[in-house]
């Protein structure tokens, strides 16, 4: 049998609700990484402990960097200010992507026009 049961009923929104959730908590990663307020420090550390120690050593070296990455990752994650601030990025990009498909909808009816009127007159 497959890992997904074809059967199972999945309520509309629930996929859409999933991929928002996933967005949103890859915002606040990618934020939580790059942001001095948050774990930008830790992640330096570890990223350089990583490259002085090489990949093999470093899983034993860097053990105590990486525990000090993590739990600040930890943290930002449930920092409702970051979240706040993912929650923002994310409605801003799909207004963006809702935008960008209407008027490519619209760029789209007008090309089907032009080719039904060229049509017509040939």
């Amino acid at each position: 049998s497959s890992g997904i049961n074809a059967e199972w009923p999945l309520r509309p929104g629930v996929l859409l609700n999933a991929e928002r959730d996933m967005l949103i908590n890859d915002i606040v990663k990618n934020r939580a990484r790059d942001d001095p307020a948050y774990c930008q420090h830790q992640f330096i550390d570890l990223m350089e402990c990583q490259q002085k120690e090489g990949a093999i050593y470093s899983i034993w070296k860097c053990n105590e960097v990486g525990k000090q990455f993590k739990l600040c990752m930890q943290w930002a994650f449930y920092d409702q200010e970051l979240r706040d601030q993912a929650k923002s990025e994310y409605l801003t990009r799909k207004r963006a992507a809702i935008q960008r498909a209407k008027e490519e909808e619209l760029e789209n009816e007008i090309r089907k026009n032009v080719i039904r009127e060229w049509l017509k007159n040939n």
